[in-house]
This record gives C-alpha cells, structure tokens and sequence, in this order.
C-alpha cells in the first residue's frame, strides 16, 4: 500500500518545483534554483530558516522520485511539511517570498544609486554653466 502522506509531499514539491520555474523562467530545477539564490545571497531575509527545509524536502523529493520502494518506505514526512511547501508555494507565487522581496530591495538600491549619480552629473554641468555665466558677467572670458 502506498502512502498517501508521501505521495501529498510528492504533489505539493512538484506544484513548488513548477513555481519556481515559473519564477525563474526556467525549464525545471526551480527548487534547486530557488536554493541556489539563498546560497548566493546570504542577506536573504528568513535565510537560515527556509534554506535548511528546501534543501531537506529536495533531498526527500529525490529519495521518493529514484529510490525503490520510497514512497511506502519513507516514514519521516509529516503533514506540516507538506502544509509548508504548500504555504511556500503560494508565497512564491504572489512574490511575496524572501529572494522576490530582497531582489526589489536589492533593485531599488541599484535605482536610487544611480539616480544619485545622475543628480550628481547635472549639479557638476550646472555648476559649471553658472561658473561660464559669473565669468563672462564679471568679464573674464
């Protein structure tokens, strides 16, 4: 008899894995890819929560896929796991999940940086404009 929490667990990683991939725009791996970014981004907030358990449910995901006898076998999954992955998923998919909000801090950083450095442009050309006007007013050039 097959057990009907893992084949659950099943279910709600592939729907994840599927998000994911949606989110990335990728073919498939959005799992992995969606590790690969917290890897990467170590100011992720929730980081150190969320990492372990994606890591943990892929390592699972894999047992249950390859391993003969893994979907009766496997004891350790729980109906809170599958009940996170299927929080997870709906967070993902709203972009309401921890890469989507440090990706929009992280671009609104890079905006406000470079509009900084436009404003800085213009100041430098006004000041000089103003320099060239002050000049030829007081008759120097």
């Amino acid at each position: 008899m097959i057990n009907k929490t893992n084949v659950s667990f099943l279910t709600a990683y592939i729907e994840l894995d599927k998000i994911c991939c949606r989110r990335f725009g990728i073919q498939s791996g959005g799992v992995s890819m969606y590790i690969n970014k917290l890897v990467q981004e170590r100011f992720v907030p929730e980081r150190e929560e969320i990492l372990p358990r994606l890591i943990r449910y892929r390592n699972l995901r894999n047992k249950l896929a390859h391993e003969d006898g893994a979907l009766n076998g496997i004891t350790e999954i729980e109906k809170s796991d599958m009940k996170w992955i299927q929080s997870f998923a709906k967070t993902v998919s709203k972009k309401k999940d921890p890469i989507s909000l440090y990706e929009g801090r992280a671009d609104r950083y890079v905006r406000g940086k470079k509009a900084a450095n436009i404003f800085k442009i213009v100041l430098v050309v006004l000041l000089a404009i103003a320099a060239v006007v002050a000049l030829k007013h007081f008759g120097i050039i």
